[in-house]
């Protein structure tokens, strides 16, 4: 009898941020430990054209703008992927909802399932 009476259950439309969420879950995660590693080469510099006399050493300055960027890139990067998992998890919580009423809802990718 599925058609009549409306007894199907519909299953919910996936939202964009939960493909976004898939897409950038588990990316990232090392930029502070890129910052701090930039930093330390940029301090290592510094200190080698102190102790040497050599200017190119103060060259490495160049790395601290380049360790703050990577640092502010991993902060955003993390508060998009916490906004993104609260949708997911949301999401997650309607398809199972679906699948007890007895919806055939699609299989989760490896993101949304750890999600579980």
């Amino acid at each position: 009898m599925s058609g009549w009476g409306g007894s199907e259950v519909p299953v919910p439309p996936k939202p964009a941020a939960v493909a976004e969420y898939e897409r950038i879950a588990e990316k990232g995660g090392l930029h502070t430990e890129g910052g701090w590693v930039l930093l330390i080469g940029a301090a290592v510099g510094v200190a080698y054209a102190a102790w040497q006399g050599r200017t190119a050493g103060y060259a490495a300055l160049l790395l601290v703008p380049l360790a703050v960027w990577v640092w502010i890139a991993g902060h955003r990067l993390g508060r998009r992927q916490r906004e993104t998992e609260a949708v997911a998890r949301e999401y997650v919580r309607a398809l199972m909802a679906a699948k007890a009423r007895g919806a055939d809802v699609p299989e989760l990718s490896g993101q949304l399932s750890r999600l579980l």
